[in-house]
């Protein structure tokens, strides 16, 4: 037992003399000069291109590196204050100055000091002192030659100093000073870090010239600091913004749709007029900015949308309204109790708004009922007619025959009215009578566009019938045609078979 402690205490005086002599030689390699023995200089060891040891004053200079440091950061350290270090620590010369400063290099093996020796006539923390120099020409070079203005006052709002820009700008404002003052005076109760727009009228009083500046005050110990920067282009763009809306406005003022516009948020941004005038919603309600179902339940308050049977109905549909009209499907046609009908449009726009378009077609619907009424009264006239009558248009596209000529011919009205030509026409009626040159003519005076005046033809069908054939130019360069029986066959033969189609 005592031998095993007697060999303990052996191996652990070894390992302490052992970290002993590792320092003792770390400390020789920061210690040791090449040529010059002066505790205040800077030794930096490399182990290749690795930092494994350095003065104290070196690590402050680093910023923060992500591993261990290395020779290119070092290099980008120093470089303020000595611009000439290589790139690559292998291609170091062995005695660089930059001005004052002197750099030494010694090697052994794998292992590179470098020692930054202190420049004559300056204190002990002179590598602090060299780096904030340094950096500070470097700041004021750009603080100088900065694009916006920047200037001082001091704590009696005197000028101090400003920048290349500020001094450009005030040539044509009476000088520093006094613009410096100007500026003062424009933003006095400005806080803080707040931001104010100047507008900075030209000199020769053109409006084109005036220029306008964005300035920030920052209150410091030794008085104030203007920042301004120039908002020429977004004065600009504002104001082409705002002649566009106004423009859209005036737009949707004179528009005869009513419109109502509702953002991602489903709350009502934009109406016009029109949407006032048709809905007799209040305007006070709309400048609220109601939600889009608040919007919805007022109109069917004022009965301007059909009344649903239930509201748990309504609640349904309006949440598949908004959803179809998300997604350009929304369009529907609403007849009210009043006799109004309203053609509504849903249509989504950007970042999730949804447009309804209100359009008044009461008066288009009135006008299609009337047309149709008056469609089916012509229709009803000529099939009542003994003879079989056709219209053809000027394109030679029937358009309009009555009962006699689908009996007469066999066929459907309705069905061949859209399909039918006069071409095909004249082929189907030519094989029921015997030859005549009737056909071709006709033809051509049912597409002609000259003047044209009526005529007819005597036709004999193939079963001995005598028919006739009246042509009449009508309105619009349509054209009428009839088909009759003579005078004599119509006193013996009351009745009017259809005409039997044997191939010509």
């Amino acid at each position: 037992m005592d031998s095993f402690m007697i060999e303990a205490v052996v191996v652990g005086l070894a390992c302490a003399a052992l970290v002993a002599s590792t320092m003792v030689l770390s400390r020789r390699m920061l210690t040791q000069d090449v040529g010059v023995q002066d505790q205040s200089n800077v030794t930096m060891v490399f182990h290749g291109d690795v930092l494994i040891d350095a003065d104290d004053r070196v690590w402050p200079l680093l910023s923060e590196p992500r591993g261990a440091p290395t020779w290119d950061d070092i290099r980008l350290a120093l470089r303020p204050m000595v611009p000439e270090l290589p790139d690559q620590l292998c291609t170091f010369e062995r005695g660089t100055r930059s001005s004052e400063l002197m750099l030494a290099m010694s090697q052994n093996d794998e292992t590179t000091r470098i020692v930054l020796q202190r420049p004559p006539a300056t204190d002990d923390d002179w590598l602090a002192t060299m780096q904030t120099n340094a950096f500070g020409a470097w700041m004021k070079s750009a603080v100088a030659h900065a694009p916006d203005l920047i200037w001082c006052l001091n704590k009696e709002s005197d000028f101090v100093w400003g920048n290349n820009s500020f001094t450009q700008q005030a040539a044509t404002h009476g000088g520093p000073s006094a613009f410096a003052e100007k500026i003062r005076q424009e933003v006095i109760e400005l806080e803080d870090q707040r931001v104010k727009r100047v507008k900075l009228t030209s000199p020769d009083g053109r409006p084109s010239k005036d220029r306008w500046l964005e300035v920030t005050v920052k209150q410091t110990d030794t008085g104030l600091i203007y920042y301004a920067s120039g908002i020429d282009a977004v004065i600009q763009a504002e104001s082409a913004q705002q002649t566009f809306v106004q423009t859209l406005s005036k737009t949707f003022a004179n528009l005869t749709t009513g419109l109502a516009i509702f953002d991602r948020d489903r709350r009502l941004v934009l109406f016009n007029p029109a949407l006032v005038d048709l809905s007799r919603v209040p305007i006070e309600f709309l400048s609220a900015r109601p939600a889009m179902f608040e919007f919805f339940d007022k109109l069917r308050d004022y009965q301007i949308m059909p009344e649903p049977k239930s509201y748990d109905d309504w609640r349904e549909r309006m949440a598949k309204l908004v959803a179809a009209a998300s997604d350009d499907r929304f369009r529907e046609t609403w007849t009210l109790s009043s006799g109004q009908t309203f053609d509504v449009t849903g249509q989504p726009y950007p970042d999730g708004a949804i447009a309804f378009l209100f359009n008044d077609i009461s008066a288009e619907v009135s006008l299609t009922r009337g047309l149709r009424t008056e469609l089916d009264v012509l229709q009803s006239v000529i099939d009542t007619m003994e003879d079989a009558v056709a219209v053809f248009d000027s394109q030679g596209i029937l358009t309009v025959c009555n009962t006699a000529y689908g009996s007469l011919w066999n066929v459907d009205p309705e069905a061949c009215i859209p399909e039918t030509t006069i071409v095909e026409a004249t082929q189907s009626w030519k094989s029921a009578f015997h030859p005549s040159p009737v056909w071709p003519e006709l033809r051509d005076f049912v597409t002609r566009s000259t003047e044209r005046v009526s005529w007819d033809s005597e036709l004999r069908s193939k079963d001995g019938r005598e028919a006739v054939c009246r042509i009449d130019p009508i309105c619009h360069g349509a054209t009428l045609i009839r088909f009759c029986h003579s005078s004599k066959q119509r006193d013996t033969q009351p009745e009017v078979d259809g005409l039997q189609i044997v191939s010509a």
